[in-house]
C-alpha cells in the first residue's frame, strides 16, 4: 500500500513569540537585535551603566544620544552617582549634561546634594555662547537650597523627595512584587518640584530578544503631576534594562 502521508505537515510548527507589551513595544525594532549583558550585577555596589537614548515621536524610537551612570558606594547609607548625557540636536548640535549626585540608599534614593552643568556645542564641538548652566542644590531635612550664579531660592517640601535621574538607581534596589506604592515629590530638571508622584510594582513579564534569549523583567510604573507616565523594566538581579516615558526611551547597552 502506498503511504500518502504529507511530510511537510509533520514538521513542528514554530512557536510564536509573545507580543511585547505596551509601552515597551515602542522599542520593538531595538529589541530584535538586543544582546543583554552577561556580567553579574550588584545594584548596591560600584557599577557603570550606559544607555542608548531614543525619542519616541511618531510612535517609533529613533536614536537620539547616550546616557551614562557611574555609581559608587560611600557607606551603608549613602552613595554617589555621576551622570553624563549627550543628546543630539538638529544639524549636529549637541546638548551635553554632567550631574553629580549624593544620595541616601533608601527606597527612593533620596537626594542629599547635587550639582548640574549643561551646555550646547556646535558641529565643531565648540560651546555656544550663553548656553552654559551651572547649578547646585542641598537638601537639609526637606528644605532644599538651590543656587545658580548669584541667585538662590529655598523650597520646603513635606514628605519624601526623589530626583528624576536617581530613580534609575532606586528601581534597581526595589523588592519586586512586594514593593508598595511609594509617594513623593519629584524634583525634575534639577529644580522643578512636581508633587503627588507615585512609583509602584505593576507587572512581571517575559520578553524575547536577539537569538531567542528570554528576559524576565519586573515592571515599575511612575505616575504623578507634571509628568507623563514613566515605566521601568528591571531584571531579577536588579539591573535596569529599559525605561519608557511619553517622549523618550532608554535601552541598556
Amino acid at each position: 500500500m502506498t503511504n500518502h502521508t504529507n511530510t511537510a505537515a509533520q514538521k513542528p510548527v514554530p512557536k510564536k513569540s509573545k507580543p511585547i507589551p505596551y509601552p515597551l513595544n515602542i522599542l520593538e525594532h531595538y529589541l530584535k537585535n538586543y544582546i543583554p549583558p552577561k556580567k553579574s550585577f550588584d545594584p548596591n555596589g560600584k557599577w557603570e551603566a550606559k544607555y542608548k537614548m531614543f525619542t519616541t515621536a511618531g510612535g517609533r524610537a529613533a536614536h537620539a544620544g547616550t546616557l551614562i551612570f557611574k555609581r559608587k558606594s560611600l557607606s551603608k547609607r549613602e552613595a554617589f552617582i555621576e551622570l553624563e548625557i549627550d543628546k543630539a540636536g538638529v544639524d549636529n548640535y549637541w546638548q551635553k549634561v554632567n550631574a553629580k549626585m549624593k544620595f541616601k540608599t533608601d527606597l527612593l534614593s533620596s537626594p542629599v546634594k547635587w550639582q548640574y552643568e549643561a551646555k550646547v556645542t556646535d558641529p565643531k564641538g565648540e560651546v555656544i555662547k550663553n548656553t552654559e548652566i551651572k547649578q547646585y542644590a542641598v537638601n537639609n531635612k526637606n528644605e532644599i537650597d538651590f543656587v545658580w550664579k548669584n541667585k538662590r531660592k529655598k523650597l520646603k517640601i513635606s514628605g519624601d523627595i526623589a530626583l528624576n535621574w536617581l530613580l534609575f538607581d532606586a528601581v534597581q534596589r526595589m523588592p519586586g512584587k512586594s514593593t508598595g506604592k511609594a509617594k513623593f515629590t519629584l524634583i525634575d530638571h534639577f529644580d522643578q518640584p512636581k508633587p503627588n508622584n507615585t512609583i509602584s510594582f505593576r507587572d512581571d513579564i517575559e520578553i524575547n530578544v536577539a537569538g531567542g534569549v528570554k528576559l524576565n523583567l519586573y515592571v515599575y510604573a511612575q505616575l504623578g503631576d507634571g509628568i507623563l507616565p514613566i515605566v521601568y523594566y528591571v531584571d531579577k538581579s536588579g539591573r535596569l534594562f529599559f525605561v519608557v516615558s511619553g517622549v523618550e526611551a532608554y535601552g541598556l547597552v
